[in-house]
């Protein structure tokens, strides 16, 4: 058997590892629906596609309300890219919820200023983060946020298998595995992204949606002199009317998220490694930053999903596989936490499964489609044409101040972005 440091089971061995506060109890996993069996009650079962923040958090959440949760990761590792994320109060209160406080402490890095400049330097804008979005943001680097989400999946009783790669899925509630692997779930949770194995498998091949604009999104080391007052705890928004963009987001003392973004059409500033000339002569002012990405670096497109259901019998799709969005936001991983915690906090067992989900996506899918539409809206230029406005829109305090742990949320007003929720019916 193979385990890593985490005692993470990886599912090319003989059997797993399973890490649980309930380890005493005896378990049985029924062959025919997939309930677990501890001493003497029966344990829904639900299996989870992806080990990303989406697929940890519905796994812990399960996994303390009573459900047998195994989680599949195709990676050998729970890895989490080399990039940071802002995570605003509607995200960190989920965090808290999940007993995560310190967390926000120790790894997490708080953020007291967003300014926002030309390319030439000049400042348009400068907003605290709580006056301007009603709310902290809060930097991470992804994997200082993964990492302990997985120790209180582990905790919690979830079972965790790295390189497990999941091939396919059907309505009723069946995986199916690379190697010929079959398992039966109560529930199979999809969080595995934007190109979702089981969305596809379950909903069928649905289009995505394509924008005008990519990023290249990394870490570099904060060197001294990067702060010149000493405040490292500014964030710091670069726009150049062409359309390049350059963000610096301070995830730590030591760390710093930068993230480049520029039109399709410029296929010069997306290439990598990047050509360092290109990006200072628009930027003339953050030579020092784009000297440190060398051929550092991940590129992406923008691409957004819009499937018509989020749920398909025993399938219930979460995070990018059920409601991917542009990063004009920054608001990919609060959402992914949104979808799933709620999910994980639903009676799933009161009446039929059908109509848990069904309520399920009709109280949450519409605030969290008004957040698709809206960054798409900045994505393309109809919203936000500056990019000077960003989270202090007022269209999006219903959004930033959502309390999903207690369901406690306005409505978003849907003629703030001009896009019709898809029927629920």
């Amino acid at each position: 058997m193979s385990r890593n440091m985490h005692g993470w089971s990886n599912a090319a061995g003989a059997s797993r590892f399973r890490c649980s506060i309930r380890s005493k109890a005896r378990r049985v996993r029924s062959r025919r629906s997939g309930t677990m069996r501890s001493g003497d009650a029966l344990m829904p079962s639900a299996e989870i596609v992806g080990g990303g923040i989406a697929g940890l958090v519905a796994s812990i959440k399960l996994a303390r309300s009573g459900w047998s949760v195994r989680l599949h990761e195709r990676s050998d590792a729970l890895r989490a890219g080399g990039n940071g994320l802002p995570i605003f109060e509607n995200g960190l209160r989920i965090l808290e919820a999940l007993g995560l406080h310190d967390v926000i402490e120790t790894r997490g890095h708080q953020l007291n200023r967003w300014i926002i400049r030309l390319s030439s330097g000049q400042t348009t804008h400068e907003y605290e983060p709580f006056s301007a979005t009603g709310g902290r943001i809060v930097m991470f680097q992804r994997q200082a946020l993964v990492d302990p989400l997985a120790e209180a999946a582990a905790k919690a009783g979830v079972s965790i298998e790295v390189g497990s790669r999941v091939i396919g899925a059907e309505r009723d509630g069946v995986l199916h595995l690379e190697g010929g692997r079959r398992l039966e779930a109560d529930l199979v949770v999809a969080a595995d992204g934007i190109q979702s194995v089981v969305r596809k498998s379950v909903a069928g091949a649905l289009p995505l949606g394509t924008h005008r604009k990519g990023a290249i999104r990394l870490l570099i080391p904060i060197h001294p002199g990067d702060f010149p007052d000493g405040n490292d705890r500014v964030a710091i928004e670069y726009n150049d009317p062409g359309g390049r963009r350059i963000g610096l987001l301070p995830c730590s003392s030591q760390t710093m998220y930068m993230i480049l973004v520029a039109l399709l059409s410029d296929s010069e500033a997306l290439q990598m490694p990047i050509k360092p000339e290109l990006w200072k002569e628009t930027f003339p002012t953050l030579g020092r930053y784009i000297d440190r990405v060398g051929t550092a670096g991940h590129y992406d497109e923008y691409h957004s999903v819009f499937p018509p259901a989020w749920h398909y019998g025993k399938c219930v799709l979460i995070g990018d596989a059920a409601h991917g969005m542009t990063p004009a936001l920054g608001q990919g991983a609060n959402s992914a936490m949104m979808t799933a915690y709620s999910l994980g906090a639903s009676d799933l067992l009161k009446g039929s499964l059908s109509d848990a989900l069904t309520a399920w996506e009709a109280k949450i899918r519409p605030l969290v489609h008004f957040t698709q539409k809206f960054a798409e809206g900045i994505t393309e230029g109809r919203l936000d044409p500056k990019n000077d406005i960003f989270f202090s829109d007022p269209a999006l305090r219903p959004l930033l101040s959502a309390d999903i742990p207690n369901m406690r949320f306005d409505m978003p007003d849907m003629n703030a972005v001009n896009g019709p929720l898809p029927s629920l019916a």
